[in-house]
Order: structure tokens, then sequence, then C-alpha cells
């Protein structure tokens, strides 16, 4: 899908709970601009942005179950994946384990 030049991909994301801005609404479609998103972190930022998600809450995607590396190349996304958001608070106990996880 190309337009002036830009390479956009299509995906469809899935939360465990509906985001802040889609109240009622599990799955939705999202356009990405490659040349804005270079890494897997950019698109976090993208999504945590377009669905109003605290900076401090901590992001990790998944295609197929499998991980999806912060530093990793946007290119690792293909066109129509389904990526799965994950959400933590990203609070730290003293034991050093994650408290109030949320699971979108």
């Amino acid at each position: 899908m190309t337009a002036h030049g830009n390479k956009f991909i299509r995906l469809r994301l899935f939360f465990d709970y509906p985001p802040p801005a889609v109240v009622g609404c599990r799955m939705c479609w999202l356009l990405v601009d490659l040349n804005t998103c270079r890494v897997v972190a950019d698109l976090e930022s993208v999504i945590r942005e377009k669905f109003e998600f605290s900076r401090s809450s901590i992001l990790s995607l998944f295609i197929e179950d499998c991980y999806l590396p912060h530093t990793e190349s946007i290119y690792v996304v293909r066109d129509n994946d389904d990526v799965r958001c994950v959400f933590s608070s990203g609070v730290t106990g003293r034991d050093g384990s994650q408290s109030g996880q949320l699971t979108l």
C-alpha cells in the first residue's frame, strides 16, 4: 500500500479490555506509517498515544503469541498482522515482582 512515496501497513489490534479511548471495543484496526515507525518501540508509542494509555504503563506486543522486542525493526510486522497488546502498570514491588497487571 503506497501513497506519495509513503509506506503504510494495516494492523488488527487485540486488547483483553477496552482501551481508555475506545470504550466497549477490544479490537481495532490501526494504519501505521512505516516512515515514522522504525522500530517496535515506535509502534508502541503510537498505540499508547492513540488509545490514551498512561506513559507509565508498560506495553508489550505479541504476534502469534511471540513477543516483539522493543528494539526490533518495524519490518518484523507485516500488513494485516494480528497484534496482541499487553499492558502492565510498571509498579514493581519490594520482591521485584510486577503488581497491578493490566492485560489488554
